[in-house]
């Protein structure tokens, strides 16, 4: 599995995402046995979201990549890139938040988007040559 983070002010949370129609998808559900994820099950394919008010990972120089005084982290574990990416891009996804693609890459949204979301290492150097 792979994730990125999502990253909003502090009124992103889990209402944020569970608010979300995610198109294509079976169902979606809280995990019982995971405390805080949601799930979205597209049959073979999954999106896992969990919300950390905080992550203490990120160095000054990450952290003055987000403009957000207090902000709020929900992480997006997912089985599949183009999964991943079709909903990042639907039209009700939130739009006033940043991706960090764990690989140094921190933008808004739509600059991710515009970018080819790079959602890992081997995109951000397909994106170089």
């Amino acid at each position: 599995m792979h994730w990125i983070i999502l990253i909003g002010d502090e009124n992103f949370n889990m209402s944020n995402i569970k608010s979300i129609k995610h198109y294509g998808c079976v169902e979606c559900y809280d995990v019982t046995s995971i405390e805080g994820r949601y799930c979205v099950n597209f049959g073979e394919d999954h999106i896992f979201y969990d919300y950390d008010e905080a992550i203490d990972d990120y160095n000054e120089d990450e952290l003055n990549k987000i403009p957000y005084s207090k902000p709020h982290f929900v992480t997006m574990t997912y089985t599949s890139k183009s999964c991943v990416r079709n909903v990042l891009q639907q039209d009700n996804f939130p739009t006033d938040i940043y991706i960090d693609n764990d690989c140094g890459l921190i933008l808004p949204i739509e600059k991710f988007v515009q970018q080819g979301m790079p959602l890992d290492i081997d995109d951000m150097l397909k994106g170089k040559r």
